[in-house]
């Protein structure tokens, strides 16, 4: 088993587990985002405490993040792992 083929299984399982990690992802940023917001406002997450605006808006952003961070992730190993084109009309080296 030599050659190229255990380099491409191994970057094919990274690529996996780094796509499917991003939205495993979004609940614990967004719990986390939510307790630093309980903790700067000194409430609890109690319905009466917490503005919905502030509480959906981090919500927003949370996902928003991770759906950037997973385009970015794309781009790269997809410019990664795209071959190099050859220029066209040459005539040789």
């Amino acid at each position: 088993m030599g050659g190229d083929r255990p380099i491409g299984l191994g970057v094919g399982i990274v690529v996996l587990v780094s796509l499917v990690l991003l939205p495993a992802l979004i609940p614990p940023v967004f719990y986390l985002f939510a307790s630093v917001y309980a903790m700067i406002a000194g409430s609890d997450f109690g319905s009466g405490t917490i503005r919905v605006g502030v509480l959906l808006t981090g919500l927003v952003l949370t996902v928003a993040l991770f759906l950037l961070l997973a385009a970015g992730a794309v781009a790269l190993i997809g410019r990664t792992l795209s071959p190099e084109r050859e220029e066209r009309g040459t005539t040789g080296p």
